[in-house]
């Protein structure tokens, strides 16, 4: 049990380095902007890009799994993002940059072998518990990306945020080598009928569909606030670093604060009921966000509840929807990662139309939040009922 601790750490480091390294460069990117003269678009692109390149995989990743082994897929794929991270700073163009940055990304679609690996270890409450914690990589690295790129673009070029992150994800290379299990022995090998059937169990899964889109559009907001913010509050809103690096810190440390309190939680977690009230305080947060966004500091503070209903949530969300499929973990999380991809992709890019569009201004983005709170507010509802019901025994488990 000690040695599967140790990957889970391990595989925390190697998850916080793939977002680290997006979030760090964010403060920097006006600088890699202007530098190579591109638009202020291009700043949101790149996070978009980013996304896309972690879902171009997913559906090979999975059978790909299952055939040889998650430790293969995982130590394979963990390198490919080294040799990515190290072509960036080599980029001499724009286009390049993004270009980079797009098979770079595709060091995300390896993340979802990881937890398929958790949730095949451990049990419904340790999964649900590591799930949310590595679920803040997402929000630690919002919080420190920030700062340590800020502190480093300030001092050197832009180019040492991958010299960084390189550094970081070769030591993670190294503690997935030495402690993440290997399957005793191989499944035998897919035929493409008996994986198109799969899929189409999972595609056709209801309660997976709809968790992965509630999951997909809850997540979008702070997506989109990573990616824009630089645009909103250093080109166009005329922020210090310092200013930008105070809104990131008091937005989502709300989704660390929540999923805190979940590790505290003993016995079994109520998960329909953390569906539930996560949802209400998103919708409070977001929705008070959009409405609120005149005065900057109640718009703070109505994100920084939208991020603790996002922690409170997400782990319970994602550990329905996998389950709800009766098909391999591993095809199950891929085709998780890549819809869940998709979905962010294409709401950042909606966020950045509409950015572009009124001049990157605060209310733009903010009001785009009210539609997507109240949709996922709903979709938590719907999926809590269902939950609980199938606890109850009323209906099968893959309704």
């Amino acid at each position: 049990m000690k040695r599967l601790w140790w990957f889970a750490v391990f595989f925390l480091l190697y998850e916080l380095t793939v977002y680290l390294t997006n979030d760090m460069i964010m403060p920097g990117m006006p600088r890699v902007m202007a530098e190579f003269g591109g638009p202020s678009r291009y700043i949101g692109l790149s996070l978009s890009l980013y996304i896309l390149g972690g879902c171009t995989l997913q559906i090979v990743l999975g059978p790909l799994a299952d055939r040889i082994g998650k430790r293969r897929v995982m130590l394979g794929g963990a390198a490919f993002f080294l040799l990515a991270t190290a072509l960036v700073p080599l980029a001499q163009s724009a286009t390049q940059f993004l270009a980079i940055r797009f098979f770079q990304g595709m060091g995300s679609c390896f993340i979802f072998i990881g937890y398929a690996a958790i949730h095949e270890l451990f049990d419904d409450t340790r999964a649900v518990k590591l799930t949310t914690l590595m679920g803040n990589t997402t929000v630690f690295a919002p919080l420190i990306g920030p700062v340590a790129g800020s502190a480093v673009v300030a001092v050197l070029d832009w180019r040492a945020v991958f010299v960084t992150a390189f550094v970081l994800g070769a030591a993670a290379w190294l503690g997935l080598h030495r402690t993440m299990p290997a399957e005793a022995t191989p499944r035998p090998r897919a035929n493409v009928a008996q994986l198109a059937a799969g899929y189409r169990a999972i595609f056709t899964n209801r309660t997976f569909m709809l968790g992965i889109l509630v999951a997909g559009l809850a997540i979008t907001p702070l997506t989109a606030w990573i990616g824009l913010s630089p645009a909103i509050l250093l080109q166009h809103g005329g922020a210090s670093h310092g200013t930008y690096i105070a809104w990131q810190c008091a937005i989502f440390v709300g989704f660390v604060l929540s999923t805190f309190a979940i590790q505290r939680l003993g016995g079994e977690l109520p998960l329909g009921r953390l569906l539930r009230q996560g949802g209400l305080l998103a919708l409070a947060g977001l929705g008070g966000a959009g409405l609120l966004h005149g005065q900057p500091g109640l718009f703070i503070a109505g994100m920084f509840v939208f991020s603790a209903g996002f922690g409170l949530f997400n782990g319970a969300l994602i550990r329905i929807a996998l389950t709800a499929t009766g098909q391999s973990m591993s095809l199950t999380s891929a085709a998780m990662s890549l819809l869940y991809c998709l979905y962010i992709a294409l709401g950042l890019e909606m966020y950045n139309a509409v950015c572009e569009r009124f001049g990157y201004a605060l209310q733009a983005y903010a009001l785009c939040g009210i539609p997507v709170a109240l949709a996922v507010c709903a979709g938590l509802f719907h999926l809590a009922r269902g939950y609980d019901a199938r606890v109850r025994g009323t209906v099968p488990v893959a309704a």
